[in-house]
């Protein structure tokens, strides 16, 4: 199952697209000092994925994030999930089935390039290298990046992002073996109060836990 995302990135000299490598460097910095500000993070999602065999899904839901290594994301269409960092363990849990999972903080996630996005952990200097990158006329930026490190499952991210702001609005994940997801995101709201018992799962009663 792929949980998803990365927001941000990492200073490079970047020469393609004939842009100037001050202008990019402007966005990227507007990125970074965006992110460092927010200590929290709610907000909608669409998740459309498409498949090597041509099938494509979407799935809707809302997301929680408070650093450090707090994260809450509900999958509601076109199944019901929910996945929880305390901060030590991932829970993943099925309310359809009754039935949770238990993952050491890590080791749930393939990649750590999502999982620092999900937990607010992420080092975008070091997690991400630039490989192209375009505007257009709406101040819509989008950039194309590499892991700065064996990644065994993402091959590449692109980042949509809104500038003067340095918002990400949109994340393109592609993975080796084919798959694509596409994040978008909707009504997001920044350093907002969250109570620690949205991070905190709680096994429902005539559940499981593996």
């Amino acid at each position: 199952m792929a949980f998803v995302l990365v927001l941000l990135l990492v200073l490079v000299s970047p020469t393609k697209q004939g842009l100037k490598a001050q202008s990019v460097d402007e966005v990227i910095a507007k990125i970074q000092e965006f992110y460092k500000m927010t200590s929290s993070l709610r907000g909608s999602f669409v998740q459309e994925t498409h498949f090597p065999n041509g099938q494509k899904e979407i799935r809707q839901g809302r997301f929680w994030m408070k650093k450090p290594g707090l994260f809450r994301w509900e999958y509601y269409t076109p199944d019901k999930f929910i996945v929880i960092s305390d901060g030590r363990n991932i829970y993943v849990y099925y309310p359809e089935e009754n039935q949770a999972y238990l993952y050491p903080s890590g080791k749930a996630i393939s990649s750590q390039l999502a999982l620092g996005f999900m937990s607010g952990r992420g080092d975008l200097t070091k997690d991400l290298k630039l490989e192209s990158f375009k505007s257009s006329p709406d101040h819509l930026w989008e950039l194309t990046f590499l892991p700065a490190y064996k990644d065994e499952q993402l091959e590449k991210t692109v980042l949509k992002v809104v500038y003067p702001k340095g918002e990400v609005k949109e994340i393109l994940l592609f993975y080796y073996g084919g798959e694509r997801v596409r994040i978008s995101f909707n009504h997001l709201e920044y350093n907002v109060d969250l109570p620690l018992r949205i991070f905190q799962f709680q096994l429902p009663k005539n559940s499981k836990i593996n």
